[in-house]
């Protein structure tokens, strides 16, 4: 059993690697009926596969190395494909976007910067962006969704989690992957500091 997690981030970086040149040379149309089947089987992978460490196979560091890496690879796919297949994305859809991809690679390099190793935060905020990001081209692909205006709000949002973690990254004093928020950091930082002063 303490395989599993790792073979459904594999799968899920599987699945991405079908799913790209699938859309981009046009055999697996991106939002078409077998795209999203491939798209909502990784995201269930990579909703299982966390929980199933924790608890089959808890502190695996190579485990959660895979899960991120899965995570990023899939996303990158995702912004690859859909973006450019929702129907009139206007430039600041585009620009949140970007945003985001800026704000997340500034987050690594402090991570590593503070760190010596790429961080891949898994707070709540991260968690709970990452389920309504996952949900957005499902709910495109039933519905008659105006995209610009839930990536107004959507981005809003992964703005706030993506300056967390980048105060986690400066706060906490050693890595932690699995952290809840900014306060939990802040408190593990005072145990810290206490614990030195002892």
């Amino acid at each position: 059993m303490k395989y599993i997690p790792n073979a459904l981030s594999i799968a899920r970086i599987v699945i991405a690697a079908i799913l790209l040149p699938g859309a981009l040379f046009g055999f697996i149309p991106a939002l078409e009926t077998f795209f999203m089947v491939l798209y909502i089987t990784a995201g269930l992978t990579d909703l299982f596969d966390g929980p199933l460490a924790r608890r089959y196979n808890p502190g695996s560091k190579m485990g959660a190395n895979l899960d991120g890496t899965a995570d990023y690879i899939f996303i990158a796919v995702c912004l690859i494909t859909i973006l450019p297949a929702f129907e009139g994305i206007n430039a600041v859809t585009i620009g949140i976007v970007i945003g985001f991809v800026v704000l997340k690679i500034l987050g690594m390099v402090v991570g590593y910067l503070h760190y010596r190793q790429l961080m891949m935060m898994h707070t709540r905020l991260s968690k709970a962006a990452a389920f309504a990001a996952w949900l957005l081209p499902i709910v495109y692909f039933f519905t008659p969704l105006n995209v610009n205006t839930v990536f107004i709000f959507l981005g809003a949002y992964c703005y706030i989690y993506l300056a967390e973690e980048i105060a986690i990254n400066v706060i906490m004093p050693y890595p932690k992957r699995d952290i809840k928020s900014v306060f939990e950091a802040l408190r593990l930082r005072r145990a810290h500091l206490n614990q030195d002063n002892a």
